[in-house]
């Protein structure tokens, strides 16, 4: 069974490269996530570097690094990671140097082609060795159909990431996956994907930096099953999109390695956590199973944050042995007693 660590240490000590997913991690849309900023001034001081890792292709580096920067945290485009830049790192180790790439996509796609030496092309006419394919605003019919005439080929196809949706300012709209299953529906191809959870992202970011490397994130399956697969240690964040309800009935594949409310969690240690037979026990907190539900109690309900994490572990120990245990009630109590994560 895959567990919650704890640490004696803070983890920006711990670890040489923080990889972090953007969305719902650092900001939200146009708007920094609370404490995120003043957090990871924090851990740049304890020599924890930062990567900012994103599977939104949309934004070159230098747009994603202004956003960042105007939060108080200064960040270069260096330091910046796009799904674009590794769909086109992949796209160069399937096709000659120099050869043409028709994209289905926007500016940063081109520029991320052209910096590995791929001449960027728009059309199936222009006989392309490969297609990529990622998310823009402004992608319409005839890129997509464009696309498809390449694809069906049997050209190389390689997206920047396969996320179905994506946050608007009105709502939910189609995202990248979406628009490439069109293709892929068109085509009857399958194509290659960059981004997280797959491991082409995650090979790029250690391309630039140094192990040991921490994947920080919000999201179970691109963050967390990203990490694991690629065999690099996580940090969940309750500040996205991920609830604890979610994280406590998580599969292995989804379950990381350590648990904070927020990017605050960088600069403290975690609490081991202890098992006796199927309870849990994590500084102040016990959870485990009773008649056919999970209990969970406290006696001191200050570091809330240590709740969820002995509420999440006891919870997988159930699951893991095929145990039937309700976790209404004691997500309940959890939610009543604080309020330094997200609620249930």
């Amino acid at each position: 069974m895959r567990v919650l660590r704890g640490s004696a240490e803070p983890l920006a000590r711990r670890y040489r490269t923080a990889l972090l997913d953007l969305d719902g991690v650092v900001y939200r849309g146009s708007v920094a996530v609370e404490h995120a900023a003043e957090a990871l001034t924090q851990a740049r001081r304890h020599a924890l570097r930062t990567l900012f890792v994103t599977n939104n292709a949309s934004r070159t580096p230098v747009e994603v690094a202004t956003l960042i920067s105007g939060f108080g945290l200064p960040v270069a485009p260096e330091e910046v990671v796009t799904s674009a830049q590794a769909a086109a790192r992949l796209a160069a180790e399937q096709v000659p140097p120099g050869s043409p790439v028709l994209i289905v996509g926007g500016p940063s796609l081109e520029l991320a082609l052209a910096e590995v030496g791929l001449r960027p092309v728009r059309s199936a006419g222009d006989d392309p060795a490969a297609v990529v394919q990622g998310f823009a605003p402004d992608v319409d019919w005839r890129q997509l159909a464009e696309a498809s005439y390449a694809v069906a080929r049997g050209i190389p196809w390689i997206v920047s990431n396969m996320d179905l949706a994506v946050p608007r300012e009105g709502g939910i709209a189609p995202g990248n996956g979406a628009l490439a299953t069109a293709v892929r529906l068109a085509t009857g191809k399958e194509p290659l994907v960059a981004g997280k959870p797959q491991r082409a992202i995650f090979t790029e970011s250690i391309r630039r930096s140094e192990p040991p490397h921490l994947v920080v994130g919000d999201g179970l399956i691109t963050d967390i099953e990203g990490a694991n697969a690629s065999g690099l240690d996580s940090l969940l964040v309750l500040t996205g999109v991920t609830t604890v309800r979610a994280l406590a009935t998580a599969p292995p594949q989804h379950r990381p390695t350590y648990l904070a409310a927020d990017l605050r969690g960088l600069l403290l240690p975690h609490n081991d956590l202890t098992t006796t037979g199927t309870t849990v026990h994590c500084g102040a907190w016990t959870a485990g199973p009773a008649h056919g539900e999970l209990v969970l109690t406290t006696t001191n309900p200050a570091n809330h944050t240590d709740g969820a994490r002995a509420l999440c572990a006891a919870a997988w120990l159930a699951a893991d042995s095929t145990m039937d245990c309700a976790l209404d009630n004691a997500l309940a109590y959890w939610t009543a007693l604080g309020t330094d994560s997200q609620a249930a």
